[in-house]
């Protein structure tokens, strides 16, 4: 059976109408074409619809039931063309995340929330990984976006600056520091340092490196065999301290006595979303609406 929307929007337009005269107005075709269209389609489902007279035009019983499903018929292929237009816009549709635990503290969650504003009809899986596995796991496909503190090689990838994040030092009770205000990284030469095993998060810790490298000096690192959010925990059992994003103060740990506002211009992390080239339209329209807000919210 071979029942076309033109015929179902025709027979719809009619029922309500019940005047073949305005309905072929609505419809912006002749009356003559109009009434061929009905007595076609009761033909292919083989009922009659509507009743007409030289002055009335009524539904039959079987016309009023199946005006009901036409017209649901008719609203879910609208919806669907819409929907349609939107997953091609990038207004609509899932994007899996994924992300390193420093993302997580304030930015990701941000800029969900700005996305969910301006295109409600996003969806969003977040997932927390090591660096090296978030790009990993973007590469082979089954996450379509990266939240990450470095810029990875160009292969089929695209990179997107959204932040430059300020850092602060994190400095456990009873150091001699813990009173200060801020301080800049070229007093810190004589400090031990807790730092992210390079192994995880390569282009995380060589960005925090070269921080070092432009206040001058490598830092004493010490072996952190917890890492992730738990690295603050070991900063007073050694007597050291630890370089982080600002927004790492927001899950202020027992133990730690303050987190000190680094100085320094150089002193910034950047925050990247990264995704393939080749991604879906709802991916690329994501990191598009993260960066504006950064620009909005002085991030960049």
């Amino acid at each position: 059976m071979n029942v076309d929307t033109a015929l179902l929007r025709s027979f719809t337009v009619v029922a309500e109408e019940l005047h073949f005269a305005r309905a072929a107005e609505r419809l912006y075709i002749e009356q003559p074409a109009l009434s061929q269209r009905i007595k076609r389609l009761e033909q292919r489902i083989g009922v009659r619809l509507l009743t007409r007279d030289t002055r009335n035009v009524r539904l039959t019983p079987a016309g009023a039931t199946f005006l009901k499903d036409a017209a649901e018929i008719l609203d879910r292929i609208d919806n669907a063309v819409e929907r349609a237009r939107e997953a091609q816009k990038g207004s609509r549709g899932l994007v899996r995340i994924a992300y390193t635990l420093s993302v997580g503290y304030e930015t990701l969650p941000v800029i969900l929330s700005a996305a969910h504003e301006r295109a409600p009809g996003l969806e969003f899986e977040a997932l927390e990984m090591w660096e090296r596995d978030v790009l990993d796991a973007v590469r082979r496909r089954t996450m379509d976006i990266g939240a990450v503190r470095c810029d990875p090689p160009g292969d089929g990838l695209v990179s997107i600056l959204i932040r430059r994040e300020p850092l602060i030092l994190a400095v456990p009770t009873g150091h001699h520091l813990a009173g200060r205000q801020g301080i800049s990284v070229t007093e810190l030469a004589g400090e031990r340092f807790v730092v992210t095993p390079a192994t995880l998060a390569p282009g995380y810790q060589g960005l925090i490196d070269d921080i070092f490298a432009a206040a001058g000096f490598t830092p004493k690192a010490v072996a952190n065999p917890v890492p992730g959010s738990r690295v603050m925990t070991v900063l007073r059992r050694n007597e050291a301290v630890s370089i982080l994003p600002a927004s790492a103060e927001q899950i202020h740990p027992s133990g730690v006595a303050a987190f000190l506002p680094i100085t320094d211009d150089f002193a910034r992390l950047p925050v990247r979303l990264v995704y393939r080239e080749d991604a879906d339209p709802a991916v690329a329209a994501f990191a598009e609406t993260a960066q504006l807000h950064g620009r909005e919210n002085n991030w960049l």
